[in-house]
This record gives C-alpha cells, sequence and structure tokens, in this order.
C-alpha cells in the first residue's frame, strides 16, 4: 500500500471513530424530542461495533506510524464503545473504560493544541473545551448527586451538559482528520478548472 492510501485509509478510519460517538449523541437528542423512538438498542449496539473497530484500525495505524495523539485518540474511540457495550455486571470495569474515554480525548486536544497551528490547533482547542465540559460535567454530577438529587426538570438540561461536550469534542477530532480525504477533491477541481475551456 502506498504512502497516500494509506494515509488516507487512517484518515478514514479516525473521521469514523470521531462521528460515531457524534452520532450517537444526535440519535440520543432525537429519541428524547421525538414520540416514539427513532432508533433501536440493536441500531446503537451496531454503531457501537463499528465505532469500536474503527478506533482500533486508527490506534494500530497511528502505533506503526508512531503518532502519539492519534494513538491517543484511536484509543479513546475503542474505550467508549467498550465502556458502553460491556455488560452490568462489569460495571466497575466500563466506569474506568469510560474515564479513559474522557481523559485520552481530552489530552489529544491538549496536544493539539501544543503542537498544530492554522485550522488544525483551532480544532484542538475545540477538542480540548468539549472533551473538558464532559469530563468535568460527568465528574461534578457523580458528586453532586450523591448529596443532592435535583427536581425532575432539571435533570434534563444537567444530563445534556455532558452529551454536548462529548458531541463537541468529537465532532472537532472528526475535522482534524478530514483533509486527506477531502484533498483529492480539491485537487481535482483544481484541475477541472486549470483544463476548463470556459473560465
Amino acid at each position: 500500500m502506498d504512502q497516500t492510501r494509506y494515509e488516507r485509509l487512517s484518515a478514514l478510519a479516525a473521521v469514523v471513530a470521531a462521528l460515531v460517538p457524534a452520532v450517537t449523541v444526535v440519535i440520543g437528542w432525537l429519541d428524547r424530542m421525538a414520540a416514539w423512538p427513532t432508533s433501536s438498542g440493536l441500531g446503537v449496539v451496531g454503531l457501537g461495533v463499528v465505532g469500536l473497530v474503527a478506533g482500533a484500525v486508527t490506534a494500530v495505524l497511528a502505533a506503526r506510524r508512531g503518532d502519539r495523539a492519534s494513538l491517543g485518540f484511536g484509543l479513546a474511540a475503542v474505550a467508549l464503545p467498550l465502556g458502553v457495550l460491556l455488560p452490568t455486571a462489569l460495571h466497575p470495569v466500563a466506569t474506568v473504560l469510560l474515564l479513559l474515554a474522557r481523559v485520552l480525548l481530552l489530552v489529544f486536544g491538549v496536544v493539539l493544541v501544543v503542537r498544530s497551528s492554522g485550522s488544525r490547533r483551532t480544532a484542538g482547542w475545540f477538542v480540548t473545551v468539549g472533551a473538558g465540559v464532559w469530563l468535568l460535567s460527568e465528574a461534578v454530577m457523580n458528586v453532586l448527586f450523591r448529596v443532592w438529587i435535583p427536581p425532575q426538570g432539571a435533570l434534563l438540561p444537567l444530563f445534556t451538559v455532558p452529551q454536548v461536550g462529548e458531541f463537541v469534542g468529537f465532532a472537532a477530532a472528526a475535522l482534524v482528520f478530514v483533509p486527506p480525504l477531502v484533498r483529492p477533491v480539491g485537487a481535482g477541481v483544481r484541475r477541472l478548472w486549470d483544463t476548463a475551456d470556459v473560465r
């Protein structure tokens, strides 16, 4: 496999691994707003499996090329669906995996901010803020609910905050990996423009 195809395969796996959690959050929001469920549990499990495989591919390819930032992201994309898909009997393991996913996504964003520039750095800020909100809001809620149960009307906004953070973090991460996928489109458009008879 040549370098360009290898780069595109890595980017595609990372984009899928990032979009699956973001899409899952949106499906959850649609389920709450709809009069009937818009997704089946089987569909969400299927998405989780797709995200797990894409995250594993991302992690393996990142490890092969020595890209620690992408490796961290790939591991986050593996830990999240694993934590969600594990049975209730393994709740402690699932809790650790979900915490690991949040921390790794946050570290990925911080590394992007520190080591990148331009639009990649901007996306890194969005990843960092989204992952930070996701991590901190979950931690605060776990402590808060031990000492005080908020009224029913406050539960939905409280549970929405970490989901917004998760969505922003993973959607911005997808944008980080998109350029190798759209580069051939840009090159094709430039070639068509250069060879066009009428401009």
